[in-house]
């Protein structure tokens, strides 16, 4: 069976809001039944204890079902309209596990809803509890595609890599040989000028005399 679409399931959401609930009266335990009913597909059953707490609540949606009981959870099923002697019924048929997708759906179909039904009111928040437990659980919506991926920034041209080549280190053995050379050609300076100082003192002392 075809999987029902959002836009469908939502406008069957819309009809069940508008459909007037039927209360039937109460049973031996004291439980009664509220009973919500539309054209396009849509039906909430739900029962409640004589303190008026709900107790457990059967909604359908276009052959989809979702039953929530009071301190047992949440299940899922089908629903399978069927020709019993010529009078038109519905079977519903358990899945053995519930399946996310049909809590989902109906979780989505009833997020808008923001009448003061209270019976609506208490499905919408049960389902929409699902809907995060199945979050955290790792079944979350499908998640918006992800953003394409950053491309790699381009090689740098030659120029800038040469630009930027680490200047290579001259060994200690060259700097203390060039300390040497620079040390011996200043002592020679040196020697030098002392030199020419004593010559042209001797020739001052020669011409005062």
């Amino acid at each position: 069976m075809s999987e029902p679409s959002s836009q469908k399931v939502k406008l069957a959401i819309q009809a069940l809001s508008l459909a007037r609930p039927v209360e039937g009266p109460p049973g031996d335990d004291g439980q009664r039944s509220v009973w919500h009913l539309s054209a396009q597909g849509a039906e909430l059953l739900s029962f409640v204890d004589p303190e008026g707490r709900v107790q457990r609540q059967e909604l359908t949606l276009l052959g989809e079902h979702c039953v929530w009981t009071s301190g047992v959870g949440l299940r899922t099923g089908r629903v399978e309209q069927v020709d019993a002697a010529r009078t038109e019924a519905s079977v519903v048929h358990p899945d053995r596990e519930p399946v996310p997708e049909r809590l989902l759906r109906a979780a989505l179909a009833l997020e808008d809803y923001q009448g003061e039904d209270r019976y609506i009111l208490h499905i919408q928040r049960v389902l929409g509890l699902a809907r995060q437990s199945l979050a955290l659980a790792g079944n979350p919506l499908p998640a918006p595609p992800p953003p394409p991926p950053v491309a790699a920034p381009a090689p740098a041209r030659a120029s800038n890599e040469v630009a930027s080549a680490p200047v290579p280190l001259i060994p200690p053995s060259a700097i203390a040989s060039d300390l040497e050379r620079r040390q011996g050609r200043e002592g020679l300076t040196m020697l030098l000028v002392l030199a020419v100082g004593l010559v042209v003192g001797v020739a001052l002392l020669f011409w005062l005399l």
